[in-house]
């Protein structure tokens, strides 16, 4: 009877401890409902960082939905998706799954920057109004926050 107690005792603090995560809302995560505006980039290897072109015809901006976890993308003449998982606690990220279409324009190239990046985003982070992606690839990513 005592082992059966003890056992008992122990599932008890065991399910207490086990705390099941909920997912991301826009409330708990600055990612989730907000646009995102392309500034910078970074390079990985010499740590230069390259201002986006004032002169472009249009910013580039992505977005993460609350919903199906899909990353929106708009660039300077080609848009697209893709799909994303992250985690608050680690500040991790991942994107898979993206696609834009490829209409060739002027500053095209910098699309080929957060696209290239994004498939090779490893971790992130926010501080005020800017959202850093970092990078496995060549570049990492900053963004800065505007209405949605």
């Amino acid at each position: 009877m005592k082992n059966v107690l003890i056992l008992f005792l122990a599932l008890i603090v065991l399910c207490i401890s086990c705390k099941k995560d909920n997912p991301p809302t826009a409330e708990s995560s600055p990612l989730i409902k907000t646009k995102w505006i392309l500034s910078q980039i970074q390079n990985t290897k010499t740590k230069e960082v390259i201002n986006y072109p004032s002169d472009a015809r249009k910013k580039i901006t992505i977005s993460f939905s609350d919903s199906m976890n899909i990353l929106n993308f708009s660039g300077v003449w080609n848009g697209g998706s893709g799909q994303y998982s992250y985690s608050i606690a680690d500040g991790t990220i991942k994107v898979t799954d993206f696609f834009t279409t490829l209409i060739y324009g002027k500053y095209v190239e910098w699309e080929d920057y957060v696209r290239d990046n994004l498939y090779e985003a490893s971790r992130y982070k926010t501080y005020g109004n800017t959202l850093e992606i970092d990078s496995k690839g060549t570049y990492n990513l900053f963004f800065v926050k505007t209405q949605y």
